[in-house]
């Protein structure tokens, strides 16, 4: 029997993977003779279906964010299963309502909601909600869907193993733990407070299976 394929999402450059609109698998939840009504979005097949997808064993929970939670830039690791040291590992953020601003690898990347980020091992990151006014819509990234922003989401987290907060100024992708820099400065690594004006000329903006800037 041949092995499933799994295509959810896209992929960054710096390993990360953002799952929405069409990257996300929707089937109905009951047989259709049942006529019972429901339908499932599914953001991941699970690490025993696909291997590329991590195995979860660490904390799990809901976060809210408004526009004066902003979080310092940071990463996370776990020791290594086997010999000395840690090991960078995967976060999984579900924005389910709301719209976010996630920085990844020093980038800004408008998320809507529904979608999950795959935050790659050692990728530096931040989040902070996306200012409210922002409308997708009317920028001509949501199509017939409207979606403000209101200053305000609330995320699922659940990391691969469990992991300690590791702060850093760093924003290039981090392979080896002796790479890893510690900033104590927590209030200088804070994600910015941006305008709207100015996340339409450098923000990233993510729908379906990709993420484009306005001015390209």
């Amino acid at each position: 029997m041949a092995a499933a394929t799994f295509d959810y999402g896209f992929t960054l450059s710096n390993g990360s993977k953002i799952i929405h609109g069409e990257g996300v698998m929707v089937k109905d939840a009951y047989p259709p003779e049942l006529k019972i009504p429901g339908q499932l979005q599914v953001f991941s097949p699970g690490g025993k279906a696909d291997p590329q997808t991590p195995c979860f064993c660490g904390p799990h929970g809901i976060f809210s964010f408004d526009v004066n939670l902003r979080m310092p830039r940071h990463v996370h690791m776990s020791p290594k299963a086997s010999g000395d040291g840690n090991r960078y590992i995967v976060e999984k953020i579900l924005v389910m309502n709301g719209v976010a601003l996630a920085e990844l690898s020093g980038e800004i990347y408008v998320v809507p909601p529904n979608t999950m980020v795959l935050i790659g091992p050692g990728v530096p990151h931040t989040w902070t909600a996306c200012p409210p006014g922002l409308d997708l819509q009317g920028l001509g990234i949501s199509g017939d869907e409207k979606i403000v922003s209101e200053g305000k989401f609330v995320a699922v987290f659940e990391y691969e193993m469990p992991t300690g907060f590791f702060p850093t100024a760093q924003t290039n992708v981090l392979k080896e733990e002796s790479d890893y820099v510690k900033c104590d400065d927590l209030h200088g690594i804070k994600i910015p407070a941006f305008t709207v004006e100015q996340l339409k000329k450098d923000a990233w903006f993510v729908w379906g299976r990709g993420a484009q800037k306005l001015n390209q």
